[in-house]
């Protein structure tokens, strides 16, 4: 697969198949996650595999966060709530689910870059990933602080996102992009 029709053709998977992730696969994802950019080369990612005991907990959490949240608004509509309710039931049944963790920063450099540097790495091994025919999610939930507490990240530490990752059960359509005339602007 060449990497701009990953780019392109990598999308956000909402159900999962039950089929394991082999190790050596979720190896070679993660291998991937740490070739991403990092200023002074500082790598401020940590993998977290999250086991079924954990991955319980998470998905209440995550019920009380959609319910308290986003499934609150009127504008929402009903088939979009009941849709979000069955994918916290057990993160669309996807068989692998981790995080990724920025240490503490000790600087201000710090504090700006390792959010991104973890962005960067959490991107590589979506892409790793949709190479490998397997399909993600990257939720946001670890802003949360309970969500932190259950996955043991300090209050200096921050999660760049939690991924649910496996075999598509089905590949939605490509969501509209806003054209990047209109993404850009140049300096004189």
């Amino acid at each position: 697969m060449e990497l701009l029709d990953a780019i392109r053709e990598r999308r956000t998977v909402r159900s999962f198949r039950p089929d394991p992730v082999p190790e050596e696969t979720v190896m070679a994802i993660f291998e991937a996650g740490t070739w991403a950019p990092s200023h002074g080369n500082k790598q401020p990612w940590e993998f977290v595999l999250i086991g079924p005991a954990t991955r319980a907990g998470l998905a209440e959490r995550f019920r009380e966060i959609l319910e308290a949240g986003l499934l609150r608004s009127p504008e929402l509509p009903e088939a979009r709530k009941q849709a979000a309710r069955a994918f916290a039931v057990d993160f669309g049944g996807a068989p692998l689910l981790f995080a990724v963790v920025c240490p503490p920063a000790t600087t201000e450099l710090d504090r700006y870059d390792f959010p991104l540097g973890a962005a960067a790495a959490l991107q590589n091994l979506t892409l790793a990933a949709w190479e490998k025919q397997l399909g993600s999610i990257w939720l946001s939930i670890g802003s949360n602080p309970l969500v932190r507490e259950l996955l043991g990240v300090g209050p200096d530490s921050t999660i760049a996102g939690i991924v649910a990752m496996g075999v598509p059960e089905n590949v939605p359509p490509p969501q509209p992009r806003v054209p990047v005339a209109e993404k850009l602007r140049r300096l004189p």
